[in-house]
Order: C-alpha cells, then sequence, then structure tokens
C-alpha cells in the first residue's frame, strides 16, 4: 500500500498536477537493485528521468525490502522479549503461591512483581523462623511439663501415702478418743456413785460425829475406870503366853517333813506346832522367854524356864539359814538339857541341818529339832506316855531319874520378857 502511494505521489508534477508522466519503460539491459528487478535504459541520452526520481525509486524499493525485514525482527524480538518476560511472570505466580502456602502468611493480592512477592516472602520467612523459635519453645516447655507432671504424679503419690497413714493415724487417734471417751463415760458414772456414796458417807459421818460425841462424853466421865482397864491389859499382856509346842495324847503324827514345820500343823487347842515361821516372826526381836512344862508317866510335874529365847534372830534370811536357835539364862527343876542345841539350825527328816557326821539325826530318831549331835532333849519323837521309852521317843534326858523317861505331857510357851 505504502509503494503504491508512492506511486501515486510520483504520478504528481512538480507544480501539483496530477497525471503527470509515468515511470520510464525499461527498454535496455535488466537490473537489480537491492532486490528489485528493474530496467535500466538501453540508451542514456533516451533516459529524460531525472537522477533524483531514480534516487527516490531506489530508495523506496529499499524501504519496501527492509520495513517486512524489520517487521520480521521485531516480531521475533517481541516474541523473545516477550518470553522472557512471561518467565519472570511464571516465577513471580510461583513465588506468590510459595509466598500463600507458608504459614502464618497473608498473600497480597495486589503484588504482581517479583519485588513484591520477594519482600512477602522475606516477611513470611521471618514470621516462620520466629513461629520455629517458638515451637522450640513451646517443645521446651512441653518437655518442662511433662517433668513438671511426672513430679506432681510423685508428689500425688507420696501426699496420697502420707494421707492414708495420715488417715490411718487419725482412725486410731478416733479409737483411741473413744476409748478415752468411753472411760470418761465410765469414770463420770463411778463419779457419780462416787458423789452418792459421798452423800451416804457424810450422812453417816454426821451420825458417827453425834455417837463419838456421846462416847467421848462417857470416856471422859469414866476416865478413871479406863486408865484401870488400861493397867489391866498391860499386866494381862506382859502375863500372856502363847504355845509353840503340846504334846499330850499322840493324836498328831510328828514325824515329819521341812514344810509342815516351817509352816505349822495340829490343832492350837490340843496337840500342834506353831511353826517355825510363826515362832521367828514372834521372837526375832529376842525379848522373849520360854517355859517348858513337862509331866512324866508317874504324874509327877517339871519344868525348865529360859529367859532369852528366840529363833532366827538377826537373820535376815530365816529360811536359807535354817531357823537357828538362840537360848539361855536357864532355872527350873527339868535341869538344862536345851541349852547344847542353842545356835543349831532345824533339822527334818527331809532336811539335814545337824552336826551329826554318821547321818541325819531326825531319820535316825523319829523327829525333828535343833539337833546338834545329835541331842539332849527331843521333844518333837515319837509319842509314848507310859512304860519304858527309848532314844526315838519324846524325851528330855535324865528328867525323874531315867535317862529317856516317857512324857505324858510337855508344852512349850513362850512370852514377852517382864
Amino acid at each position: 500500500m505504502e509503494l503504491q502511494n508512492m506511486q501515486d505521489r510520483s504520478a504528481t508534477t512538480d507544480d501539483g498536477v496530477s497525471g503527470g508522466a509515468s515511470l520510464p519503460v525499461a527498454v535496455g539491459q535488466s537490473e537489480t537493485r537491492l532486490g528489485l528487478p528493474f530496467q535500466r535504459p538501453s540508451n542514456r541520452r533516451q533516459d529524460t528521468t531525472p537522477w533524483w526520481r531514480l534516487f527516490v525509486q531506489i530508495r523506496w524499493g529499499s524501504i519496501l525490502v527492509v520495513v517486512p525485514t524489520l517487521l520480521l525482527v521485531v516480531l521475533v524480538i517481541q516474541n523473545i522479549v516477550f518470553f522472557h518476560l512471561n518467565r519472570p511472570q511464571d516465577i513471580v505466580k510461583e513465588l506468590g503461591a510459595l509466598v500463600a502456602t507458608l504459614p502464618n502468611s497473608i498473600p497480597d493480592h495486589n503484588c504482581s512483581n517479583l519485588a513484591c512477592h520477594w519482600a512477602a516472602l522475606q516477611t513470611a520467612l521471618a514470621k516462620l523462623k520466629a513461629g520455629q523459635e517458638a515451637l522450640a519453645e513451646l517443645k521446651a516447655g512441653q518437655e518442662a511439663g511433662q517433668t513438671a507432671l511426672a513430679e506432681l504424679k510423685a508428689g500425688q503419690e507420696a501426699g496420697q501415702e502420707a494421707g492414708q497413714t495420715a488417715l490411718a493415724e487419725l482412725k486410731a487417734g478416733q479409737e483411741a478418743g473413744q476409748t478415752v471417751l468411753a472411760e470418761l463415760k465410765a469414770g463420770q458414772t463411778a463419779l457419780a456413785e462416787l458423789k452418792a456414796s459421798h452423800t451416804a458417807i457424810c450422812s453417816d459421818l454426821e451420825a458417827s460425829q453425834s455417837l463419838l460425841a456421846k462416847v467421848w462424853e462417857e470416856i471422859r466421865s469414866n476416865k478413871g475406870l479406863l486408865n484401870e482397864t488400861l493397867k489391866d491389859l498391860e499386866t494381862d499382856y506382859k502375863n500372856m503366853s502363847q504355845v509353840i509346842q503340846r504334846r499330850k495324847d499322840g493324836s498328831v503324827d510328828f514325824y515329819r517333813g521341812w514344810n509342815d514345820y516351817r509352816k505349822g500343823f495340829g490343832d492350837l487347842a490340843g496337840e500342834h506346832w506353831l511353826g517355825l515361821q510363826n515362832i521367828h516372826a514372834l521372837t526375832a526381836s529376842g525379848a522373849y522367854q520360854l517355859r517348858i512344862d513337862f509331866t512324866i508317866f508317874n504324874g509327877s510335874n517339871y519344868y525348865a524356864l529360859y529367859d532369852d529365847f528366840s529363833v532366827g534372830r538377826n537373820s535376815l534370811d530365816p529360811e536359807k539359814d535354817g531357823y537357828p536357835l538362840l537360848v539361855s539364862g536357864y532355872s527350873g527343876n527339868a535341869g538344862d538339857n536345851l541349852a547344847s542345841h542353842s545356835g543349831m539350825k532345824f533339822t527334818t527328816k527331809d532336811r539335814d541341818q545337824d552336826k551329826a557326821s554318821g547321818g541325819n539325826c531326825a531319820n535316825d530318831y523319829k523327829g525333828a529339832w535343833w539337833y546338834n549331835n545329835c541331842y539332849d532333849s527331843n521333844l518333837n519323837g515319837m509319842y509314848k506316855a507310859t512304860d519304858t521309852c527309848g532314844n526315838t521317843n519324846a524325851v528330855w534326858h535324865d528328867l525323874g531319874g531315867s535317862y529317856n523317861t516317857c512324857l505324858r505331857f510337855v508344852e512349850m510357851r513362850i512370852r514377852p520378857r517382864k
């Protein structure tokens, strides 16, 4: 089209009149200029076209060739540029999509270039880093929380165990408290009973005080009679005697063991032995006298009196010491046949404490006594009232003119020394 315009303009004369002469027709050698064929006039003289028109023709022909080429180059460059421009756009799109997938990021739909998305990416990466740090802190806090939870669990278990122990102690304390409460209640009941008894006692005491006042008045009115009574009692006490041994009819067996002689046996109103324990309790102070009365088979009476008599005097353990005899101060008509036994321990058939080297005197002479080696008297020997007696009978040597005189009656009595 542009070439046609140029041809149209070339048909216009210099004076502006249209319909001027057209380009000359090639009549000579043809040539090619700028790729366009044209006819060179065979005779230059015949060529009446001015040089400038020829130049214009050549210029416009070159333009007709160059312009399409340039257009082609522009299209290629445009495609190349478009390709390279579209590639960053793809990158920007991908970068935007990447930013949109990052946590804690808000896609900016207004971003349309690489710089905008790069800044968003940096911001998102910073948030991601902060989130990772927060996640690490959260993980550490979770681990610390698990540790604290384990410690709390252990503490709960320990606390539960301590609580159970405390509960058991509380239960025991409650039981003890209930026991104490029951005892307190019983004590209150007893206190009430005691109070009632106290009231009764107070009433009885008042009555007793009244009676005592009356008795006191009677005592004061009978003071002289009371003094005389006290004197009589004192005299009776001094004259009072205690029978510690009696033989009169053979009704009681005296051939016994240690326990019987230690505790005593027989009938106090008849034949009996008071017992070593009792004799010791009465005479340990040493302020007692002993009197022995005898009646032989022909009816004659004799006696022996000892001013000082005791059994187990000053002995811390008289049982272990054998209840030793201490006697002195003889007087009487029977003869002193007990002095040789003073200081000896008591011997029975089952406890040999005598000084005889050949055997047990109690076994040999059928008795129990403070044997030495063996005796001058054997008042606990076998009873025989008449006829001739032997050395196994109850005898007091040389009594009534015979060495083994039979004893119809014998009695040992003690009393406080006057």
